[in-house]
């Protein structure tokens, strides 16, 4: 896979989770609708760390290979492997299958990142 597309995709997908668990976080979240306004807060400020990961890998995915390159493959290898340990925690305690879809979709892109960050070092391609 080459690096564009693979930043490409993973701007697209965090930015739409972003998105989603910004404006409406009960629904992915499985919140009870009386949640709290500071939960809703507390929630709402990690997961603006996913639109900025969004914005990086879009400007991130037009780069040449460079040391900052070879940091945002393995900033994305390391925010989706801690990702998908957390929603695998969160999928098994809660019991709730659809949660496996995400599991298997962050495990994916952070086998991704790591294959082609490692085959895209900026101290191969020069």
């Amino acid at each position: 896979m080459k690096p564009k597309l693979l930043f490409t995709l993973a701007a697209i997908f965090m930015g739409l989770v972003g998105i989603v668990i910004q404006a409406i976080p009960h629904v992915p979240l499985h919140l009870p609708p009386d949640a709290s306004a500071s939960l809703i807060a507390n929630i709402r400020v990690p997961a603006s760390l996913l639109l900025a990961f969004a914005v990086l890998n879009w400007f991130a995915r037009n780069s040449d290979a460079s040391s900052a390159r070879d940091a945002i493959f393995i900033g994305n290898t390391v925010a989706f492997a801690l990702i998908t340990i957390g929603d695998t925690l969160v999928t098994i305690v809660d019991a709730a299958p659809e949660g496996w879809v995400f599991v298997t979709i962050n495990l994916l892109f952070t086998i991704a990142f790591f294959v082609v960050g490692r085959a895209n070092r900026s101290s191969l391609t020069k």
